[in-house]
């Protein structure tokens, strides 16, 4: 998905320290997600570990399933989740997408565009929280009106450059790039030199 050069306009007038991300950083791009399950798996594996180890556990996670695709059912032993690198508290939660309900669910997603909707839906799943939501939201669904207060590094991002310290404040902040605060959260994590964290 193209992110429009007016969204960039209405985000510079509305902050010209963003405007400075804007014109030093290249216009991000967020690519259309074909697996919603498969996201959501990404999600949790990278739960409060760095892009780097994240993309190489989901990486690891890919290439066993792979393997195992045509059977009926998930299944692992647990020699292949440690294997892959999982902790056994992010074994149990992807596990718990695969049961049945829990699928079938994440299939209707594709039909509903409310995030309200998303988040009372997705919030049931164990080990899904609000930041798993908000990138799910993000990358998953481009709703272009995400600011993740969950997300330490956008968080001490802010404080950085806006030199403030409160959590009230950058909620002030954040509500400038209103209806865009996706697009001023890519160029945030682009301002940390650090790929976005999924």
């Amino acid at each position: 998905m193209p992110i429009k050069s007016y969204y960039l306009d209405i985000l510079s007038n509305n902050d010209a320290i963003l405007k400075q991300l804007i014109v030093s950083h290249p216009i991000p791009t967020l690519k259309q997600s074909d697996n919603f399950l498969n996201d959501l798996v990404k999600y949790i594996i990278f739960q409060q570990i760095s892009t780097k180890a994240g993309n190489t556990i989901y990486n690891r996670f890919l290439e066993f399933y792979s393997f195992q695709k045509s059977d009926s059912l998930f299944k692992w032993e647990e020699k292949d989740w440690k294997k892959i690198g999982l902790s056994h508290q992010k074994k149990c939660y992807i596990e718990n997408l695969f049961h049945e309900e829990n699928l079938e669910m994440i299939n209707s997603l594709y039909s509903i565009n409310d995030s309200n909707k998303i988040r009372s839906l997705l919030i049931e799943l164990k080990g899904i929280g609000p930041w798993t939501i908000d990138m799910f939201l993000i990358f998953s669904k481009h709703d272009l009106n995400i600011f993740p207060k969950g997300d330490l590094a956008v968080i001490n991002g802010v404080k950085r450059l806006y030199n403030v310290d409160s959590m009230n404040e950058i909620e002030l902040i954040s509500k400038k790039w209103h209806p865009y605060k996706s697009i001023a959260t890519l160029y945030l994590w682009a301002s940390l030199d650090n790929d976005f964290p999924v």
